[in-house]
């Protein structure tokens, strides 16, 4: 489905020739084996087709996320050019829209060298003989350069070969969804993530299971274009993160539900950013009077230096998740809740893939035991070669036969669990706090937007650590210093966390990756620096409305790389 809500049906055999096609025209432009093309396409189908013609032509395909609005040019322009140098890219497929905001305003001179090609142009380049031969593609050629998000530092390419394409696609359709040819996919996540493009592109092609791809815009201008999908198409896969279950729960009507039939949904993945087990109870619950069936979650974990999926949860199976004792998670063990003690509900994303190595790790890299919370290492077929162009990077990540993600974590009956990161650890008189749950515990305030806030750790006067909110919200005047008294409280009334400062800014200021993902850091660095735009500031009315109800960022999907499961 494109954005102006036409269709447009392209069966397997039309996908290789058209592909194929592509490829020819391709590598008539002088592109040779290796090189790398930047694909900037908000069209589905332009993208899908453009994406597997590049791959064919053995190039290194760029995806690139187009820019959303005309609104904060000059940032998207930034990673525009960064990607572009990054990579090397000499050329970058557009369409006729964006082709002049592309060459006008964000290439820079530093990019003159980089060729702007249409993608209807493809068509037209004469790609010579119909049997030109292509090149021949082996499973240690790179595929494509998976740009991370940047939520902790500048984008960084990661290289993901053939040979990893092929093992994480059998892994997800067949080790973890049981697929058949008889499934049907519907997505509306981004193509330019790993999640929308392996998840449901390349993996979807390696089983040749068909796929409904949906704007993501569409999606989140209307949240029930999601599920109406899968019951006029009859998905049987879908995958979102966690905002979009909650988003779906609240913005469907029952007017718009009234005919559904969820019932051939039996693959309903989670995975991207932190899951809340409460988020998914309420969504299945909702929609269980329309044939939904509970034992369809199937919360996940993975990231793009791994290809995608690292874990999955049993399918078929209902959820599963573990109630710990706070006061012993901050001495980095997950003990079970016992009665009416402080508690924190994480959700189980599984077990890892055949063939895949998970260790929980100590400080000193040794194993830990069940329920010793320790940084994540992962060795096996899907993880990928390290990053294009930055030895440097590759090396403190993917050094000693591990890929050592940065993310906390314990297994407990063989079930991962996903903690945080350890790098945005707050630690407050030596325990450890994570960010995700001062923001998860701030947005059950009245007035503070769900998912719209950042807590972090700064050094105080004393020198010591203290713990700081940033959030978005329009509250004012009085309404403003109630709302900061009341995060200040159930903060510490819940997690034994006292705030040194909660910042309130404008609504949709808070810096955020291309995914959607939050930036601690820039966050951090923008209020050290006083570049927040703070709510309250130039003359602002205190009789503005309170917070209503809005759409989140379409940009979702945890951290450092696209498709982190459950931070």
């Amino acid at each position: 489905m494109r954005t102006n809500g036409q269709e447009r049906r392209v069966a397997y055999p039309d996908l290789w020739a058209e592909a194929s096609r592509r490829a020819r025209a391709l590598r008539a432009l002088g592109l040779a084996k290796g090189d790398r093309v930047a694909l900037i396409l908000p069209e589905p189908d332009e993208f899908v087709l453009s994406f597997v013609g590049a791959l064919t032509a053995g190039l290194v395909a760029v995806p690139m996320y187009p820019p959303q609005t005309l609104a904060k040019l000059e940032a998207y322009g930034d990673t525009v050019r960064h990607v572009l140098a990054a990579s090397g890219a000499r050329v970058v497929v557009t369409n006729d829209t964006l082709r002049p905001l592309i060459q006008e305003h964000l290439l820079g001179s530093q990019s003159a060298g980089t060729r702007l090609v249409l993608e209807r142009e493809l068509g037209a380049i004469d790609p010579g003989s119909a049997h030109a031969t292509l090149p021949d593609v082996r499973g240690e050629d790179l595929a494509f350069l998976q740009f991370t998000s940047g939520s902790t530092s500048r984008p960084k390419g990661v290289m993901v070969t053939h040979e990893n394409l092929s093992v994480n696609s059998h892994a997800i359709m067949f080790d973890g969804l049981r697929s058949t040819p008889d499934d049907r996919g519907v997505s509306w996540l981004p193509l330019y993530h790993d999640m929308g493009l392996i998840g449901f592109v390349i993996a979807p092609v390696y089983a040749l299971v068909q796929v409904m791809f949906l704007p993501t815009m569409s999606f989140i201008r209307r949240p029930s274009l999601w599920l109406e999908s899968i019951h006029r198409f009859r998905g049987t896969i879908t995958f979102a993160p966690n905002f979009a279950f909650a988003l779906a729960t609240r913005a469907v009507t029952e007017g718009q539900a009234k005919d559904w039939d969820l019932s051939c949904m039996r693959a309903l993945g989670c995975g991207a950013e932190p899951i809340q087990a409460d988020v998914l109870r309420a969504f299945l619950a909702r929609f269980e009077k329309h044939g939904l069936s509970p034992e369809s979650i199937l919360p996940c974990y993975g990231m793009a230096e791994a290809t995608l999926a690292v874990t999955f949860h049993d399918l078929g199976k209902p959820l599963v998740t573990d109630r710990i004792d706070l006061a012993t998670m901050k001495n980095g063990r997950a003990e079970p809740a016992k009665d009416e003690a402080p508690a924190l509900e994480l959700v189980s994303c599984g077990r890892p893939f055949p063939g895949h190595d998970l260790v929980i790790a100590g400080p000193d890299g040794a194993p830990l035991g069940d329920r010793r919370v320790g940084e994540i290492w992962l060795r096996g077929p899907s993880v990928t070669a390290g990053y294009f162009g930055d030895p440097e990077a590759t090396a403190e990540s993917f050094g000693d036969g591990f890929l050592r993600t940065g993310d906390l974590g314990y297994r407990a009956d063989d079930n991962v669990y996903i903690c945080g990161r350890s790098k945005d650890l707050i630690i407050l008189n030596g325990k450890n706090h994570y960010p995700q749950d001062i923001e998860r515990v701030a947005c059950t305030v009245d007035g503070i937007r769900d998912a719209q806030c950042v807590a972090f750790a700064r050094r105080g006067e004393s020198g010591a650590e203290e713990a700081v909110l940033v959030a978005e919200s329009r509250r004012l005047g009085e309404a403003k210093r109630a709302l900061v008294e009341a995060v200040t409280q159930v903060v510490r009334a819940e997690l034994g966390v006292q705030l040194a400062e909660v910042v309130l800014i404008k609504r949709g200021t808070l810096p955020k990756t291309s995914s959607g993902k939050v930036r601690r850091r820039e966050t951090k660095m923008r209020l050290e620096n006083g570049q927040l735009e703070l709510v309250g500031e130039l003359g602002e009315e205190t009789s503005a409305p309170l917070d209503t109800p809005s759409v989140p960022s379409p940009r979702a999907p945890a951290r450092e790389t696209e498709t982190r499961g459950a931070l």
